[in-house]
């Protein structure tokens, strides 16, 4: 099961080169140089600009005044200060079908960003969400910004259970009833719900000014609809709702495609509105997607 490799000190090693860039927090000004992080008082040096009138005279350039007689100001280059919430979707179609392990590959994904961040000191909590109709099932740990505190996740992940409905809009709801700056949301979610209902939640938290980010997670065995073929009985695990089906080589063709409408009109979706879509399809392909997909999420060497 992956969740065991999430905190393996032989996995971790492997990000410590890594670094999650920015975008919300990059600053573009006329005639400078393009940074990113945000600029403020701070103890790097990092750029001069023309003095205006209230600027701090303790940030004056003397040296250039007496060579040039021009008034200029240096300013610094600040911490960056950038909250990160990794959302993972706790919901019964997580857990389905578990030779599938998507839990599991949503779990390692999350963490393995998280502790990227970290590295940054930038502060980082985990979210999860499911639930019913009636109520949603919101959990989240308290922010953590060394890498020292990773391990600390490591509680919150075990005692974690699929069970219930998606609820992203309502966990998307209870997410920005905590006053927190705006800052990353990676969403990490098979995203089996109405496209309503995701368009809804990732529309609020743009709204919210959140730099969002969305990991679609789809099981091996979920995208390859191959079963033996044969008539099924099959539950709903998040509706409880019971079909009868027989699988054979169209029907398994049909899951493909169905699967590939849903992940185009969620990256359509994505792409329109400036959110970034990354397809996590198989537990068995960590690797490949970590390689393919970590740059596309901003993570850089």
């Amino acid at each position: 099961m992956l969740i065991a490799r999430a905190f393996d000190p032989d996995f971790l090693q492997r990000l410590d080169a890594l670094t999650l860039g920015i975008k919300r927090a990059r600053t573009i000004r006329t005639g400078r140089r393009t940074v990113g992080r945000v600029l403020g008082p701070g103890l790097e040096p990092e750029d001069f600009r023309d003095y205006s009138a209230g600027d701090d005279l303790r940030f004056l350039d003397w040296n250039t005044f007496a060579r040039l007689e021009d008034l200029t100001v240096r300013t610094f280059r600040a911490e960056r200060q950038v909250e990160l919430t990794i959302m993972l979707d706790t919901s019964a179609s997580m857990a389905v079908p578990e030779s599938d392990d998507k839990f599991g590959l949503a779990v390692i994904l999350g963490t393995a960003l998280a502790y990227i961040a970290m590295g940054e000191n930038d502060s980082v909590r985990l979210a999860a969400f499911g639930g019913s109709a009636e109520k949603s099932r919101w959990l989240t740990t308290p922010s953590y910004q060394r890498r020292e505190s990773f391990f600390a996740f490591r509680q919150f992940v075990s005692g974690l259970k699929c069970q219930g409905d998606t609820q992203l809009s309502m966990a998307v709801a209870d997410l920005l009833r905590t006053r927190h700056h705006p800052g990353i949301v990676v969403a990490i979610s098979d995203f089996l719900v109405s496209p309503a209902d995701y368009e809804d939640a990732l529309t609020q938290l743009l709204t919210a000014r959140h730099e969002v980010k969305v990991i679609h997670i789809v099981g091996d065995r979920e995208y390859t609809g191959f079963y033996p073929p044969g008539a099924y009985r099959v539950r709903d695990c998040e509706t409880g709702e019971l079909r009868e089906v027989v699988f054979g080589a169209q029907q398994s063709a049909l899951c493909r495609q169905r699967i590939e409408e849903h992940s185009a009109r969620l990256a359509n979706f994505c792409e329109r509105h400036g959110i970034v879509y990354s397809r996590a399809f198989g537990a068995s392909n960590l690797d490949a997607i970590m390689r393919r997909e970590f740059p596309r999420l901003g993570v850089i060497a």
